[in-house]
C-alpha cells in the first residue's frame, strides 16, 4: 500500500522535460530571471561612492590656489565633535567627477584639523561621510574648479557635507590680493 501511494505521488512533481512545465502569462523564464544580490561579506560596503579614485585635474593651478580654494571649503563649516576623520576631494576644471584631492591637500588638511584625513575615494556616504576602512564618521571638503576666463580668473564650489542634510557650499572667484590668493564670494550659496 505504501509502495502504490509512493508511485502515485510520484506523478505530481515536475515533468522530466523542463521545456512542458507550464509558465504563466508575462512571468519570465527561470534562464531570463535576475540572479540574486551577492550576501554581504568582509569587503562588503554600504553607501553611496564620494569620489573616484585617481588624481584631478590640476592643470595651470598653483599650490598656493588649490590651499585657498580647500580653505574655502574648511570655513564652509568646521568638523563636529561626533566627526572622528576628514574625507577630501576634488574635481578639476576637465574632470566629469570628484576624484581624490593631491596628496599633500588631504595631509595639509588633517594636520590643521587635527583629524585623520583620507583621500575621497576611500570614503563612502550614508547618513553621513564615513571612512570605508574604520566605519569613522567624517566630514568630507569638496572643491569644485567650475571655470577659469580668458584673464585666469577661477569659479569654483567650495563645499564641506557633513551628513545627509547637513552640508554648507558656496561659489567663489579666486583672485589675487598683494601677491596672495583669495577666494572671493560671488554671493551664491548652497545649505542642506
Amino acid at each position: 500500500m505504501v509502495l502504490a501511494a509512493a508511485l502515485g505521488l510520484a506523478g505530481c512533481g515536475p515533468e522530466a522535460n523542463p521545456a512542458s512545465v507550464r509558465q504563466l502569462p508575462g512571468q519570465p523564464s527561470i534562464s531570463e530571471r535576475p540572479s540574486p544580490p551577492p550576501a554581504p561579506g568582509s569587503n562588503f560596503s554600504y553607501g553611496n561612492t564620494i569620489a573616484l579614485p585617481g588624481s584631478p585635474d590640476t592643470s595651470g593651478l598653483e599650490d598656493a590656489q588649490i590651499d585657498a580654494m580647500f580653505d574655502a571649503a574648511v570655513a564652509q563649516a568646521q568638523p563636529m565633535e561626533e566627526k572622528r576623520a576628514i574625507c577630501v576631494g576634488m574635481q578639476g576644471l576637465n574632470d566629469k567627477a570628484v576624484k581624490d584631492a593631491p596628496a599633500r591637500v588631504v595631509e595639509r588638511l588633517g594636520q590643521m584639523l587635527r583629524l585623520p584625513a583620507v583621500p575621497a575615494s576611500q570614503c563612502r556616504f550614508d547618513a553621513f561621510p564615513f571612512v570605508v576602512a574604520t566605519r569613522a564618521n567624517a566630514i568630507l571638503y569638496t572643491v569644485k574648479v567650475e571655470s577659469r576666463d580668458a584673464l585666469g580668473i577661477q569659479t569654483f564650489w567650495a563645499t564641506a557635507t557633513y551628513g545627509n542634510l547637513g552640508s554648507n557650499g558656496a561659489k567663489f572667484r579666486l583672485v589675487q590680493d598683494n601677491g596672495r590668493w583669495k577666494p572671493e564670494a560671488t554671493g551664491v550659496s548652497v545649505v542642506s
